[in-house]
């Protein structure tokens, strides 16, 4: 075409072939900006899988991270995702990665997240938790610096599938366990530990717990009834809660009046056994066993298997029940029934000789 044919060609078309061209830039500057063209498989240094994340958070968009793989800090590593769209309607939600040293009990306290009543748990070749909003995996014993350490993993909105959300968190501890050559982890966890329901329930006297020969006679306040929730005894991590139906609300009902633990767990023993804190003592029920930090929980050996870590807490609807009921019994006096009950459930027979 000469120039004078250019300089003839009609306007429209001139403004058609722009109008093409931006429909095009717009359509790939939305792909791009709501979708995860060109997102790298991995983000935060190669750690997290991006389609894996993508899967657990929520709703539609493009996924950006903040935050750098590893150093020389093993548990000073923090990475945060986040997904976004400007589609009109749509929000933002993030995930949280980081890595830290706990205190053996650290996983299975009552005050952390997930609170375990209401988690799913997995152990085996890998050792965690999960429910809507938190995930957390125990890196081999190979890994950990002077204490254990647990990869830890928190979003903004509920996971809509708690398996995907612990595949997540397997995963990108495995590849923290790779990158450090300090041990092997599987792709996915094992099947998870689930509560036995969403909602409390009354207990069944004498099977309080499931646990065989618990019972709350005596040691609630005379006529009310007592609510319980958590996974089915045994498991190999088992929590177990107690409500008192009663007038208490807020904080105070929702802390609970006694709180129950019981784990087989190696890597969790392992974790509890290095704890400055744990020395040799003995059980309520006399058998000799390792005291942690002073009373927190107690490790029982087994005449057959795996030792059994126990621990009670009270919560702080049993000490505003013990302010109204003086003659309520004293917190020790719960202890050594659970440890009677869960030992025989969880077949715990104390050694011989």
């Amino acid at each position: 075409m000469s120039t004078a044919e250019a300089r003839t060609r009609p306007a429209w078309k001139v403004w058609a072939v722009v109008a093409v061209l931006v429909v095009v830039v717009a359509g790939l500057l939305h792909a791009w900006r709501n979708t995860n063209v060109l997102t790298a498989d991995r983000l935060c240094g190669g750690l997290v899988s991006a389609a894996q994340a993508d899967a657990v958070l929520p709703g539609s968009g493009r996924l950006d991270a903040e935050g750098d793989g590893l150093d020389d800090d093993l548990t000073d590593m923090r990475c945060r995702v986040k997904k976004s769209s400007v589609a009109l309607g749509s929000g933002e939600s993030q995930l949280a990665v980081r890595l830290w040293g706990v205190r053996g009990y650290d996983p299975l306290a009552f005050e952390s997240e997930p609170y375990p009543p209401g988690a799913s748990y997995f152990t085996g070749e890998v050792t965690g938790g999960v429910n809507a909003y938190k995930a957390w995996v125990m890196l081999p014993e190979k890994c950990w610096t002077d204490r254990p350490v647990v990869a830890e993993f928190n979003i903004t909105e509920p996971a809509a599938d708690r398996t995907a959300f612990a595949a997540l968190a397997t995963d990108t501890a495995r590849t923290i366990a790779a990158r450090t050559k300090c041990g092997d982890l599987p792709e996915k966890p094992g099947t998870l530990i689930s509560p036995r329901s969403d909602a409390a329930r009354p207990v069944s006297e004498g099977r309080v717990c499931g646990l065989d020969g618990l019972t709350v006679a005596g040691q609630v306040p005379a006529g009310t009834k007592v609510l319980e929730e958590g996974q089915q005894a045994p498991a190999d991590l088992w929590f177990c809660k107690l409500t008192l139906d009663d007038e208490t609300t807020g904080f105070a009902r929702g802390d609970g009046f006694m709180k129950y633990t019981a784990t087989r767990d190696p890597l969790l023993i392992d974790a509890l056994r290095k704890f400055p804190g744990t020395e040799k003592g003995r059980a309520p029920d006399g058998r000799e066993a390792e005291i942690v930090d002073k009373g927190v929980g107690f490790i029982l050996p087994c005449a057959d298997g795996d030792p059994l870590y126990l621990a009670v807490e009270s919560g702080q609807q049993y000490l505003e029940a013990s302010k109204r009921h003086p003659d309520l019994p004293k917190r020790d006096a719960y202890v050594a029934p659970f440890t009677k009950a869960a030992a025989k459930t969880f077949g715990c027979a104390a050694p011989t000789g």
